[in-house]
């Protein structure tokens, strides 16, 4: 039986040209540096990451690379 690895996630509050703020996890090559970025917490997978990010960000998304893992 394999572990669930949780992983801390972080939301840009930089928005993307069509509004969105990416949420990505801690280990992303697109990882916003420290000042443009927000500590969502630690969380399972991605989705919980992106349901917390909605609560600063309305309009808040998976980031493209870390949600294909």
């Amino acid at each position: 039986m394999s572990e669930i690895k949780s992983s801390n996630y972080y939301v840009d509050k930089n928005t993307q040209d069509n509004g969105d703020h990416e949420v990505h996890r801690e280990d992303c090559k697109r990882l916003p540096s420290p000042a443009n970025r927000e500590y969502l917490g630690n969380f399972d997978c991605c989705e919980d990451a992106v349901e917390k990010a909605k609560q600063i960000f309305p309009q808040s998304i998976e980031c493209f690379y870390c949600s294909k893992e």
